[in-house]
């Protein structure tokens, strides 16, 4: 056995094989989605039920490289392409290249692949630049690409190595290679989600190092310039919405989410702690014990290690920004500050996954240097900590919802769209019981849907259709006109259980039907059938099913008269 692990940490030693056994876990962890194809659970929460749609919809009306105020007739009678999706982003060419499933699953591929390079090279580099310590180097960077990464941009996974590509230049290295990376992630990731916070990261960084070596880095002062013109190139359908488009209002204007109350706000410091956030998952709960027990052995040998304390504290004080952007005692200075710049500030939760791995690194590397025991150690944390990666895959915790072609539905809604006959753009659709993403995805003109920022003045018309029902729900009330992202048609029967295959029937439907019909809603898509005989403004078209749906869909016409 330990013959085995000397020939194994051998061939670690050489970065070539660290390379290949990169590779060969990131294509295996892939291999469920390319073998089982449209089969595979995908994640549906703020993924299936939204982003893959909006790709789709941005395809579909050929609105890819439109002008900021290009309108998309597809969704609400008709957004601002910024509205449907915000920037240019490179993640969309492997969509249309490759259709929408299998654009996602190259996306997320190459998210891996870059993760686990840059981690690689950051912690090579940067960190653990001992060639004995190539093992962890290698080890830390699979787990940190496995990671279940939100959406299918590189906005958390491409991080390490946009910062190993700025420390480069910031040591006047003058390889173009640093510079080619900076003009990629740029239009590869999100300034909104982690772009904005890793560019004042660096210019807290080109900071410190005027005021220590009193000289001005201009290479580096150029490359975080470039980085923030390029975010703003990719982002300008979206920069255009926000200053150049007096005439638009967005929905989010009504935001208003209730303060948290002290015991609250150190709840949600403990969960991000020990949990992260959903949208940039670290699954790092486990690893808070090993990074403890390092910082401890470090400060015991007096061997404390400035990187290690300052990445452990950065995380310290973003997680508190964190839980007081909405603590009662400060969060009107917060909502006063993001009415001046519409941003969450506290979003530097999205460096987290990188750093938590960094953090990793180097406490595996304290206990390497124990000798023969603390390799051991570090051995089987990196393999506890492997296995407890691979049991959050989509295909263990997704297994319980529809896969991505049951979801969609495509064959039963082409049904539907043939019964209707009419051209999909003559008519409009609302849905009852599923996301508005699926009748997107299949082409329909929707008056629902999820977007995070539309008109304000579609909320309000929305508003009244379903405002009866909003009536009999206090929590659907708040839902929909303090957040309203989810533009849905509520009901008090479904409230928001979106994939019940066979939900109860609906005996009571309270819409304004006529104001409904004004704004172009002729057909309803329910997953429920609607009692007709209480609910005399629509009729029964047909009943909808197929064995590849997970749906049993009732199509309903709005027979009402508009006003």
């Amino acid at each position: 056995m330990n013959l085995m692990l000397v020939r194994f940490k051998s061939a670690l030693e050489k970065p070539s094989w660290s390379l290949v056994l990169g590779f060969v876990f990131i294509l295996a962890y892939y291999s469920p989605f390319i073998y089982y194809g449209e089969n595979s659970f995908v994640r549906i929460h703020d993924n299936l039920d939204s982003n893959i749609a909006w790709v789709k919809m941005l395809l579909d009306n050929q609105a890819f490289f439109s002008s900021p105020i290009t309108s998309v007739q597809q969704v609400f009678n008709g957004v601002p392409r910024s509205s449907l999706y915000g920037t240019y982003d490179i993640s969309i060419l492997w969509f249309s290249l490759f259709g929408m499933y299998g654009g996602y699953v190259v996306n997320k591929v190459i998210m891996s692949l870059v993760a686990f390079v840059g981690m690689y090279l950051l912690l090579k580099k940067y960190f653990l630049n001992q060639k004995a310590f190539e093992p962890i180097s290698c080890g830390a960077s699979i787990l940190f690409s496995l990671l279940p990464f939100w959406s299918f941009t590189l906005s958390v996974s491409g991080l390490p190595l946009l910062l190993y590509a700025f420390l480069g230049i910031r040591k006047g290295e003058r390889h173009y290679v640093n510079w080619i990376i900076i003009v990629v992630l740029a239009f590869y990731s999100s300034l909104i989600l982690s772009g904005l916070f890793i560019l004042i990261v660096l210019s807290l960084v080109l900071l410190h190092d005027l005021i220590r070596e009193r000289k001005f880095n201009f290479s580096f002062f150029y490359a975080i310039g470039l980085l923030a013109v390029l975010y703003l190139v990719g982002h300008f359908p979206l920069v255009y919405s926000f200053l150049f488009d007096s005439d638009y209002v967005s929905h989010r204007t009504e935001f208003h989410k209730k303060p948290w109350n002290l015991s609250e706000a150190c709840s949600h410091l403990e969960t991000i702690l020990r949990y992260g956030q959903h949208h940039a998952h670290s699954l790092h709960e486990y690893l808070l014990i090993p990074v403890l027990v390092a910082l401890i052995l470090r400060l015991i040998t007096r061997k404390p290690s400035k990187k290690y304390i300052l990445v452990l504290v950065f995380i310290l004080l973003t997680s508190f920004l964190y839980a007081a952007f909405r603590w009662e005692a400060v969060s009107d200075f917060f909502v006063a500050l993001t009415s001046l710049l519409p941003i969450q500030l506290q979003r530097f939760h999205f460096l987290h996954p990188m750093l938590w791995y960094v953090l990793f690194a180097l406490a595996l590397a304290t206990f390497f240097e124990m000798g023969k025991i603390g390799r051991w150690v570090a051995f089987l944390l990196l393999s506890l900590q492997l296995g407890f990666i691979i049991s959050k895959h989509e295909f263990l915790t997704q297994n319980h919802e529809p896969t991505y072609k049951q979801f969609y539905s495509v064959n039963l809604f082409d049904k539907v769209k043939k019964t209707i006959g009419d051209p999909v753009d003559q008519y409009r659709v609302i849905s009852l019981g599923i996301h508005p993403s699926i009748a997107q995805y299949n082409g329909f003109y929707t008056l629902d849907g999820y977007l995070p920022n539309y008109p304000l003045q579609h909320k309000h018309e929305f508003g009244r259709v379903i405002e009866g029902e909003l009536k009999k729900d206090a929590y659907l009330t708040y839902y929909f006109k303090n957040w309203g992202s989810r533009c849905y048609a509520f009901t008090k029967a479904l409230r928001t259980n979106y994939l019940n295959p066979n939900p109860k029937i609906i005996t009571a439907l309270d819409f304004d039907f006529k104001a409904l019909k004004k704004m172009g809603g002729r057909y309803l898509l329910s997953s429920a059938e609607i009692d007709s005989k209480a609910v005399q403004d629509i009729r029964l078209v047909g009943v909808f099913q197929d064995p590849d749906s997970y749906w049993d869909i009732y199509l309903y016409e709005n027979v009402s008269e508009a006003q």
